[in-house]
């Protein structure tokens, strides 16, 4: 059966936070879940698995209402995993409190939420092998039991970036500790390297005058996995995954990204000392 149109190029984020990468989809693995959760589930779900098996989202925004969809849950034991959810103590509050929406949470399975809000796929009204909707509820207020598309592939091609942030791009070869040097003596405006723990790569931060005013650099190019080390021993990079990949694949041309709120007299300061350097830069948006 042949797979659905390609699915927006830009709706994994990178680098993949690996922790939350499920092992390689197989079938036995499928035909494990769908008898766990008693439901068939969504092809455009399963398609999108076999490209990436659940992690972290750059589209996160469905609707400025709603809740952002952060991360789509996968098939396996990690954790966030599609197999994960337990209506359990939900179902008791909600008795004990005379609570009646969402009606039948038992047909929801959810793929992404905090324990607050969920975002489920939604079985009430198509029974356990049809196709189902995707719908928002939320058990904290209870207030919320709301279609947000009528399928998994609907949602999908929904999801936009939840916000664009304005940066300066800069094209050269010159390793990043180099151009932050070179940023700092201009501007100075001093970049100290932040590590790579947080994100996955090398940040570089510096304190601009004002209340929480503060300048960041970053590269495009980074390795497509990673993991902190606390984790390591846990989770391992597979060889696939240290393959090098854009963040911003959309600017080709920049190795580095600044940003900072260039609206101020210590913004429009540091955006004038980049152009000062021997760097090609420019202007861009960032989908992030």
């Amino acid at each position: 059966m042949p797979a659905y149109p390609a699915f927006p190029t830009d709706l994994w984020r990178v680098p993949i936070y690996l922790p939350y990468l499920q092992p390689k989809l197989t079938q036995r693995a499928i035909v494990s879940a769908e008898n766990k959760l008693g439901v068939k589930l969504p092809r455009a779900y399963l398609d999108l698995l076999r490209i990436q098996n659940g992690g972290y989202l750059r589209l996160t925004s469905v609707s400025p209402n709603l809740a952002p969809v952060d991360c789509i849950a996968g098939i396996g034991s990690r954790f966030p995993s599609i197999l994960g959810n337990d209506w359990g103590d939900v179902k008791e509050y909600m008795r004990e409190e005379g609570i009646r929406k969402p009606a039948g949470i038992d047909a929801l399975v959810p793929f992404c939420g905090d324990g607050h809000f969920h975002y489920c796929l939604d079985y009430r009204r198509s029974g356990p092998r049809g196709e189902p909707k995707v719908t928002y509820i939320d058990v904290e207020s209870f207030d919320t039991d709301k279609v947000v598309a009528p399928n998994f592939d609907a949602f999908l091609r929904k999801l936009r970036p939840s916000g664009i942030t304005v940066a300066i791009g800069i094209e050269t070869t010159a390793k990043i500790g180099t151009v932050a040097a070179a940023i700092s003596k201009a501007s100075r405006y001093t970049f100290e390297a932040q590590g790579d723990q947080d994100h996955g790569y090398q940040v570089f931060r510096a304190k601009l005058p004002g209340d929480s005013n503060w300048a960041f650099m970053t590269p495009n190019v980074v390795r497509l996995g990673f993991v902190r080390k606390a984790e390591a021993k846990d989770v391992k990079m597979r060889d696939e995954l240290a393959a090098d990949v854009e963040r911003f694949p959309e600017h080709p041309d920049c190795n580095y990204f600044v940003t900072a709120d260039f609206g101020t007299a210590a913004g429009g300061k540091l955006s004038r000392a980049i152009e000062k350097l021997p760097y090609p830069s420019r202007r861009v948006r960032l989908v992030d």
